[in-house]
C-alpha cells in the first residue's frame, strides 16, 4: 500500500484532452521531474492508487497533459476528473542539496506556535515575488506567507510546517 509520506502531491486533473484519453492536470509552475517517470499515483476513494504512464507532456507552465495505459476514451477517463494525482518521491527532480520547491509542501500540516494547528496546504500561490500558502482546515482557508523566515521547523516524517507567524496573521 502507498503512503502519502512516499508521494509528493503534484495537482489535479480538471478535464479530457482530446479523444484519445489524455487528461489536464493543473501543477505548480516550478513543477519538474525526472526523464524516468513512468507511473503516477491517484487518490481513488480515498486510497492511493499507481496509474503507468503511456505518455506525458507539458502543455503550459500549470498544465501537464497525461495518458495512463488501457484508458483511451474520454469515457474511460472520466473517472479521473477532479482527482489528485501525486508523484512517487523517487522521481521528483530534486537534489539532496537544493531547497524544496513551496509545491512540495502541499498537503502536509501547518502548526503556529501560537495558534496550533492552522490546516493543511492546499494551494501555492506563486503568481507573484511573494509566494502564498493556502491552508484550508475544513471550511475556512487561510492564506500565509511561505516565508522561510517565519519557519522554525520542518518534520518530513510527519509532512508537517511549524510557524512562529507575526502576531495576528493567523487569524485573517
Amino acid at each position: 500500500m502507498i503512503e502519502l509520506s512516499e508521494v509528493q502531491r503534484i495537482g489535479t486533473i480538471v478535464k479530457p484532452h482530446g479523444v484519445g484519453g489524455e487528461m489536464a492536470v493543473t501543477v505548480p509552475a516550478s513543477l519538474d521531474w525526472t526523464d524516468d517517470l513512468d507511473c503516477l499515483v491517484c487518490s481513488m476513494d480515498g486510497i492511493l492508487v499507481p496509474f503507468f504512464l503511456e505518455s506525458i507532456r507539458e502543455k503550459s507552465s500549470t498544465t501537464i497533459l497525461v495518458k495512463f495505459e488501457g484508458y483511451d476514451t474520454v469515457e474511460a477517463t472520466s473517472r479521473f476528473m477532479g482527482v489528485t494525482v501525486y508523484m512517487p518521491l523517487r522521481y521528483v527532480a530534486e537534489g539532496d542539496d537544493e531547497v524544496p520547491s513551496w509545491s512540495s509542501f502541499l498537503d502536509w500540516k501547518v502548526i503556529d506556535s501560537a495558534a496550533g494547528e492552522l490546516g493543511a496546504v492546499h494551494a501555492v500561490d506563486d503568481s507573484t515575488p511573494n509566494i502564498l500558502f493556502l491552508v484550508r482546515d475544513g471550511e475556512r482557508e487561510r492564506i500565509i506567507p511561505a516565508n522561510a523566515e517565519w519557519i522554525t521547523k520542518v518534520d518530513r516524517k510527519n509532512r508537517t510546517l511549524y510557524y512562529k507567524l507575526p502576531e495576528g496573521l493567523a487569524e485573517l
